[in-house]
């Protein structure tokens, strides 16, 4: 069942048998609605060609079949088709039970244990304030053991050509074949991948994570007259972009918890947080949208 969020100024549909995901984010206009996030279909079943996903219990890719905690080993298998790599937690992948309801706000909420040690409660809140959308995003561990948790939001934006973004961070890491960090260096000024100004996204391929942002991203897409501020917090100061390369017609900047397989690299300094039985993890973020006088 679809549920349609609309309060006059911006509308969010959103599908919670398919991974809570939204399906369509548009800011309304005396033109018609405007995509704010790549739209997707009423009867697409793919997260992957929606407008956005929550990643819960982690984000991003996970080596080696699994990973060591507490002198614990814990398998992981592969969740996708095409990646051999076990990819951005379960959350996305199972349907959400709607708990509430109103005109402006939705609550959904999942209860897993399909992949140990993660054994959780996550909730999920839409709610449209004025120009934004608001989103919390929470997991309460419920194991007996405890567990390293990972919280992000993984949205789909519409790429063209005039499309700019603007995400101030310290540095990126490069990363192997297989998308895992190698090395970690800091941005130059000027370069391709330093977006502290408003800057076109690089032609070719990228799939990395940047560290050391103060929380706050900015899309433009001047040919259409919009753009969006993405925020997230607390601690949220890692980022993820996303784009296969010019031809492609979305782009994606994640806002990520920690950084991609934390679990090997060290967990806490990179990021992911240890959850007792009946401790919870929460972070929030929000999209306002403007319009652009040009």
């Amino acid at each position: 069942m679809m549920v349609a969020l609309d309060n006059g100024k911006l509308r969010l549909l959103v599908n919670p048998a398919i991974g809570g995901a939204v399906v369509r984010f548009d800011a309304l206009t005396e033109d018609g609605p405007v995509a704010l996030m790549r739209p997707g279909t009423v009867d697409e079943q793919d997260p992957n060609r929606l407008a956005m996903y929550p990643l819960v219990p982690w984000s991003n890719r996970i080596s080696a079949g699994g990973f060591e905690w507490r002198g614990r080993h814990y398998p992981l298998a592969p969740n996708l088709a095409g990646e051999p790599l076990p990819i951005h937690g379960d959350g996305w992948q199972r349907p959400w039970r709607v708990e509430g309801q109103e005109r402006h706000e939705l609550r959904l909420v999942l209860r897993s244990r399909e992949q140990p040690p993660f054994d959780y409660r996550a909730e999920l809140v839409y709610r449209l304030e004025g120009e934004s959308l608001a989103v919390e995003l929470s997991a309460t561990h419920l194991g007996e053991a405890p567990a390293p948790y990972g919280l992000g939001l993984h949205p789909w934006f519409p790429r063209s050509a005039d499309a700019r973004l603007e995400a101030l961070a310290e540095g990126v890491w490069e990363v192997d074949a297989a998308q895992l960090p190698t090395q970690w260096r800091r941005l130059e000024t000027g370069e391709a991948w330093n977006f502290s100004a408003p800057s076109a996204l690089p032609e070719g391929k990228i799939d990395n994570l940047f560290t050391g942002w103060g929380g706050r991203a900015l899309l433009h897409w001047p040919e259409r007259g919009v753009a969006l501020e993405m925020s997230a917090g607390p601690a949220v100061s890692r980022y993820l972009v996303y784009s296969p390369g010019a031809e492609a017609d979305f782009f994606c900047v994640e806002p990520v918890s920690h950084a991609v397989d934390a679990h090997h690299l060290g967990a806490s300094e990179h990021g992911l947080v240890e959850l007792a039985p009946g401790q919870s993890l929460r972070r929030r973020y929000r999209f306002r949208a403007s319009s652009i006088v040009t």
